[in-house]
This record gives structure tokens, sequence and C-alpha cells, in this order.
């Protein structure tokens, strides 16, 4: 059997995850069982389900396929992949946002698509869930989308053939039926939430996704909260709404921005209706978000200026100041 270590160094990997670890003693317990996983005709299904129709992204996905059928080791890394995101119960997903990549990466064994297939092998897990809970049919039409877009967001941002580690993880949320999008805005059911919006104000409360992609038109926000509390109640029965608060975390909410852009601007009203709580220093937030930029080593100087918005953080990194993001709780609503 094949140690940890060597696994992640296969696909090149620098560093071994914690939550390989953890996996591992348990994977090794088990029978692993992919013939179903990676028969075609199977596969075939899930990408319909998800209407998926790229024919490129369809060849890739079953060259890769092909490719771990033959390979034991790519085997084991998907079943592990597919064992911290579906399987395990002690939150071992969430080391995935931590997992240091490098250059290395799939540069020996290995492409993007692992992380496709691992995503897509929850498709099971998904239908059941959303039978779980009572979704209706436009919930259902939004998951499917979101899934979708999962697989094809890092080709459009980096382009790259296949997803990233956290595209992964993130797609992962809504298989295992934390998340429900209501129009503009996503609502997940969150496993933890930070002290510091416990002790600011009590309440059982969801965290805000603000997708990206679209303008962030502030009436949409409204109407989208304003709907979510009844979605919420059919959705997840265990929240009292009587006590439904929100918070989220965001560069949305950095400090900054009140610098950057017109009081009238839907970022900043967006902003307002929060009371910010704590401010964290945290340049990639911009960096991947802003100017779909991902790395640690960046050139400022080279950052795009298509927008407004774009310019005025570029002359704030290129003039080496700090941004950050905010933690907040919504006010009333």
């Amino acid at each position: 059997m094949n140690s940890v270590a060597e696994l992640a160094k296969y696909i090149g990997l620098d560093k071994v995850p914690k939550s390989w670890y953890e996996a591992y003693k348990n994977i090794n317990k088990e029978e692993i069982f992919l013939e179903k996983l990676l028969d075609k005709r199977y596969f075939s299904n899930i990408i319909e389900f998800y209407r998926i129709n790229d024919e490129e992204f369809k060849t890739n996905l079953f060259k890769t396929i092909k490719l771990i059928k033959k390979d034991k080791k790519l085997q084991l890394i998907l079943y592990l992949f597919y064992y911290i995101l579906f399987i395990d119960q002690t939150g071992l997903y969430k080391d995935i946002w931590n997992w240091e990549i490098s250059n290395n990466l799939f540069k020996s064994a290995g492409n993007y698509m692992l992380p496709v297939i691992a995503l897509l092998s929850g498709y099971e897990i998904h239908k059941k869930n959303m039978e779980k809970r009572n979704f209706d049919k436009e919930q259902i039409e939004e998951q499917i989308k979101n899934i979708k877009e999962c697989c094809f967001l890092d080709k459009k941002r980096f382009n790259i053939d296949g997803i990233g580690f956290r595209q992964m993880v993130w797609g992962s949320y809504f298989i295992n039926g934390k998340i429900i999008q209501v129009g503009r805005l996503q609502y997940e059911y969150p496993d933890e939430i930070p002290n510091e919006v416990l002790k600011y104000k009590e309440g059982n409360y969801m965290y805000i996704h603000i997708p990206r992609g679209c303008i962030l038109n502030i009436e949409q926000v409204n109407d989208s909260i304003c709907k979510s509390k009844n979605k919420i109640k059919i959705f997840y029965p265990e929240i009292d709404i009587s006590k439904l608060q929100y918070y989220t975390e965001s560069w949305l909410l950095s400090n900054e921005l009140d610098d950057i852009l017109d009081k009238e601007s839907n970022i900043l009203k967006f902003k307002n209706k929060f009371d910010i709580i704590k401010q964290t220093e945290n340049n990639k937030e911009f960096l991947n978000f802003v100017f779909q930029e991902k790395g640690e080593k960046i050139n400022f100087n080279f950052l795009k200026e298509d927008t407004k918005l774009q310019k005025e953080l570029k002359k704030y990194l290129v003039n080496n100041k700090k941004l950050h993001i905010g933690l907040g709780v919504l006010k009333n609503n």
C-alpha cells in the first residue's frame, strides 16, 4: 500500500494536507469500490443530469476516467477526495481551503479533471439531499446550475482544463445540502459560527454568499433576503426563523471601499446593510474576486484595469497599502 506522502508527491503536492492523514487511516479499513464510479455510462448520466454539454469538457473528463482506471494511485487519491468531501462527518473538508499547491500540481500524474470527477461523484448524494430538504423545482434548478458553473469557472478564470481544490470543496457544499440560492444571494447553513458573531448578537445564523459574475443590485439583494426566510423555513425546518440572523465575511465589507467607491454605489449600499465587527488583512481575497488572479507572487503593476474598482484597488496595491475583508452581521432585517 502506498503511503499518504507518496500519494501527495505523486500529483505534485509539496506538502501532505493534514486531512489526508486522517482520511487515509479510515479508507485503509474499507474496501474501495470504484467500478461504478468509473463506468462511462454511469458518468454519462451524471453529466446529463447537470446539463454539461461542452464536448471538449466531456472528452477531457472521459480521458481522465480512462487514465484513473489504469492507475491504482490515482484511484486511491480519487477515493480519498471523495471520502473527505462526502463520507467523513468530522469536518475534514474544511482543510481543503488550506491545501498548498504549487506549479508542480498534476505535472507528472493526473490533471485538473480529477477534482471534477471527485465532485461529480457526489451526484447520488446530491439527489438524496435535495429530496431530504424538500427542495422545490426552482431550487433544484439552482442547484444544477451551480454545480455546472463550478465545473467551468476555473477554466474561465485561470484557463485550466478542470477545477482547483477550492472549487471542488465549494461545489461539495451544494451537494451536501449546505447551500441554497434565492435570487441574487446564496445562503449557507454553517457548521460553525465565529465567536465574534455569536457574542455580538444571539440568534440562529445563516451565512450569506454573494455569487460573482453579476452586478450587485441592491434591490435584488433586498428581495433575496426577504424571500430567503420562507425558503429557509421550508428547507431547514430545524431552524427557528423567529430568531433568524445573517452574517457574512467578504471583501465587500472592507473599510477601504469607503475611500474608493462613490457613496451611491451598490457595493457600499450592501456594505452598509451590515454591522461590521472585524477587519482582517487579506489581499488574496481581492486578487481572486476582483482581478481573477491567484498565486503568491503577483506583480501588482500588471493587474488589469478594466473597471473603476480594479483601477482604484490597483492603486492601493501598487502603493503598498493594505486591504481587508470584513466580518459583519446583517442589521435588523
